[in-house]
């Protein structure tokens, strides 16, 4: 019998530990891999979470904007005014309620997916988004405006009157707006609910829950009235709750106490409390595409009115700034700078009764209430060269009489320039009131620098400026 050699056992001895170890640390090198997955993959599935409720938020503001402002404005009778909102959805159907009232609590509620056009809209916790509007900008019922004069009109100097909260309590959006000059209350907010928890005070957790056939259908819809009787309908099962006056299921519209509180909250014992994330609409992200859109309306209807064959390519009289602002909208002789007017007889007879006597079909003006809202904001001039005359000959395609605007830059040839006066500015001619008649009679109360032709003498409206808005500018110009 032949016997290994020493030495050759201990090498095979020594490869036998190698391969242990080897299998050892493999082994360990898993459980550790193991173990930094498990304690790294709900820090990951948190992140995408919140990615996806960020992106859902985001898609849900541009909608809701896009809707307030693109509303169409050629439907006969009440028509929706720019910058209307749509009520919330009360029974988880996806569409807008047909009326929603503070009072009555329904200002708040799903977001109308259906009714804006979007896909089912669901945060990272796979709930759908829930909404809600001021008071100032819902659509229905609207706050009063018969006359322009009106607190109710929804125009420039308009409010939200939501407040918000961040996650340490610091005011965001005061409902009550304190400072006059400065809008602060939001105008809507969406809110992602998040999980299920248990709200402050209760004993239970949040119930999300319905039975099909007794207080909902098949779809989801709740049919108990009011919906907020079945649980998948009532806020206080998804919104959550810090103190009174931070309930996310109640808001008191106007108050700069009880608005909404944004997520995520921890208590004494790092329990989640606040798990509700909110993305809001401030008069900054909506007021300027307001303002374009009335300005585009309004520039719309002068172009068309030049542009018919009967007018030559001339333009009306302006209203009178001072009669205007006592209510008096027709159109004055000589008048190239004003507001619009709402009458055109000095039009008719300064051009021999060849113009015409009103708007074009086209024109969007005299359709429905919305212009009522803000016909005192808007003014308008026209080039001594494009004025009506007798006769009405069309003018030269290019004149050496016309309006100048700078922008910064000097823009010769403009024959019209149409202005939508931004909210009233501290720092502008004594806070430019906007109460009395005699206050909206006077240009310096709605337009800054040289827009406010009366400051540069009588009867001279033939230079303009368009600039970036601010402190003490925030007037809107087209022109052409």
């Amino acid at each position: 019998m032949r016997f290994a050699p020493v030495h050759a056992c201990h090498a095979i001895g020594n490869r036998q530990r190698g391969v242990a170890l080897i299998i050892l640390v493999v082994l360990l090198l898993i459980g550790v891999g193991a173990a930094l997955f498990a304690f790294m993959r709900p820090a990951s599935q948190a992140i995408e979470r919140d990615k996806v409720t960020a992106a859902a938020l985001a898609q849900a503001k541009a909608a809701l904007i896009g809707y307030a402002v693109a509303w169409r404005l050629d439907i006969p009778g009440p028509t929706p005014r720019v910058g209307d909102f749509p009520c919330p959805d009360m029974n988880n159907d996806g569409t807008a309620g047909a009326s929603c009232s503070n009072g009555g609590g329904t200002t708040l509620g799903r977001l109308p997916w259906k009714t804006l056009g979007l896909p089912d809209l669901r945060d990272g916790d796979g709930e759908r988004l829930w909404y809600a509007v001021s008071t100032n900008f819902k659509n229905n019922p609207a706050t009063s405006c018969v006359l322009p004069s009106d607190a109710g009109c929804l125009n420039s100097d308009s409010r939200g009157t939501i407040t918000i909260r961040d996650s340490t309590g610091a005011l965001i959006n005061d409902g009550s707006n304190p400072d006059p000059y400065i809008p602060s209350g939001a105008i809507a907010v969406v809110i992602s609910p998040g999980s299920v928890l248990q709200r402050q005070g209760t004993a239970s957790p949040q119930d999300r829950s319905c039975t099909i056939g007794v207080n909902c259908d098949a779809a989801g819809k709740c049919t108990t009235a009011p919906p907020t009787l079945t649980p998948l309908c009532n806020a206080i099962n998804y919104l959550d709750v810090l103190t009174a006056t931070d309930d996310n299921s109640n808001f008191v519209d106007g108050s700069s106490a009880d608005g909404f509180i944004n997520g995520r909250i921890l208590d004494a014992s790092n329990n989640i409390i606040v798990n509700d994330r909110l993305l809001t609409i401030t008069y900054q992200d909506l007021m300027p595409l307001m303002e374009r859109r009335v300005a585009k309306e309004t520039f719309n209807c002068l172009s068309a009115y030049a542009l018919d064959a009967q007018n030559n390519g001339r333009y009306p009289w302006a209203a009178d700034i001072v009669l205007s602002g006592g209510g008096d909208y027709s159109d004055v002789t000589d008048k190239r700078a004003g507001r619009i007017p709402d009458s055109f007889t000095n039009t008719v007879s300064s051009s021999s009764s060849v113009m015409k006597n009103g708007w074009t079909p086209s024109c969007n003006i005299p359709i429905g209430t919305w212009w009522i809202n803000w016909k005192e904001l808007v003014f308008y001039a026209v080039a001594d060269a494009f004025k009506p005359v007798p006769g009405t000959p069309p003018p030269a395609p290019v004149c050496g009489n016309c309006l100048t605007v700078t922008v910064p830059a000097v823009t010769g040839q403009v024959q019209m320039v149409v202005i939508v006066a931004g909210k009233k500015l501290a720092a502008v001619a004594g806070g430019q009131p906007r109460s009395t008649a005699s206050d909206k009679g006077t240009p310096a109360n709605y337009l800054e620098g040289d827009n406010d032709w009366l400051a540069i003498g009588p009867f001279t409206p033939d230079g303009f400026t368009k600039q970036p808005a601010g402190t003490s500018f925030n007037d809107y110009l087209l022109f052409q």
